[in-house]
């Protein structure tokens, strides 16, 4: 019998977390899932922890990766052999709280929504520090009205918090790369926002996602995170380009990014200028594009941020 909801986990370097990964996956008080874990080659004993839980539970299936790829085709492998009629991600290191499977099935089936996401909470295992992180579709739940929370940032492109209606990400071909180490969420939810009818969202935690304090948000970008940034910004402007009611928005969100590499000095250590020519970014990048794409009280606050970037 086809299970209600497919769990997508991606496996990597995660010995230490897996277990109460999978431990709150077994604990959801709806059952009726499948859990397909994607081993993306593992260099630790994972993968054994996982076997250990799978065997004689005909709900686990395993994929295994003959190379390592990254989190975006360690997902798509998953998604694309998913059996259930839903489908949710969890990151390895991450957990979902006991009614999560359920909050989000019964609401995805009762509005016939092809999105249903809830909040997401922050966990700081360091000393047990719980933030919530919540989203809000303050437009509509239509795909104009979803671009136009994204792009304002009010709504968030994580794929983790979310419950996907199978068929959106079966039935259509979406871009993915190996190893697209920054913005690889928003690469493919903008994609799938595109061949959405309804977008909803719970102000719910039904998902908790670790928070290492040492991680690589602390840590200054290399060249690869600056190129995959430069590559979501330039699916930004292609999407703009296929519908222009949300160009205006596209537009000021990629300016506002690429100035914030720019005051960050990303330009003086990484490619960030080859990037900008090679994805069409250039005209987001000046002091002036400030100017021509965002609100002007906006813009007056990112001018003087960039003119002491430029000073520093």
């Amino acid at each position: 019998m086809q299970a209600k909801v497919s769990v997508i986990i991606p496996v990597y370097n995660v010995e230490k977390y897996i277990g109460q990964c999978i431990e709150s996956i077994l604990a959801q008080t709806m059952q009726d899932f499948e859990i397909v874990v994607v081993d993306d080659c593992s260099p630790d004993d994972s993968m054994e922890v996982v076997r250990k839980y799978a065997e004689g539970d005909n709900r686990f299936h395993i994929v295994s990766h003959e190379r390592n790829l990254g989190l975006m085709q360690a997902r798509k492998s998953g998604y694309s052999i998913a059996k259930g009629e839903y489908l949710l991600f969890c990151d390895s290191d991450d957990y979902l709280p006991p009614k999560a499977v359920e909050i989000l099935y019964q609401e995805a089936v009762r509005t016939s929504a092809d999105v249903v996401s809830g909040d997401i909470v922050l966990y700081y295992p360091q000393d047990g520090h719980e933030e919530i992180r919540t989203s809000s579709l303050n437009y509509g739940s239509g795909m104009t009205a979803v671009y136009k929370s994204l792009l304002f940032s009010e709504y968030h492109h994580n794929l983790c918090g979310k419950i996907f209606k199978t068929s959106i990400l079966q039935n259509h071909e979406y871009k993915t790369f190996d190893h697209f180490t920054n913005g690889e969420d928003g690469y493919l939810f903008y994609q799938v926002v595109e061949h959405v009818s309804k977008v909803l969202h719970l102000h719910e935690p039904v998902y908790y996602y670790r928070q290492n304090m040492q991680s690589s948000t602390r840590i200054r970008m290399g060249n690869n995170a600056i190129r995959t940034i430069c590559m979501l910004n330039q699916l930004r402007l292609q999407l703009a380009e296929r519908h222009p009611e949300i160009a205006k928005y596209a537009r000021m969100k990629v300016t506002l990014v690429m100035n914030s590499l720019h005051n960050e000095r990303y330009n003086r250590d990484t490619s960030l200028g080859e990037y900008e020519a090679q994805f069409g970014l250039l005209p987001y990048s000046s002091f002036g594009s400030l100017f021509r794409y965002v609100p002007f009280v906006m813009a007056c606050k990112g001018a003087v941020k960039r003119l002491m970037a430029i000073i520093r």
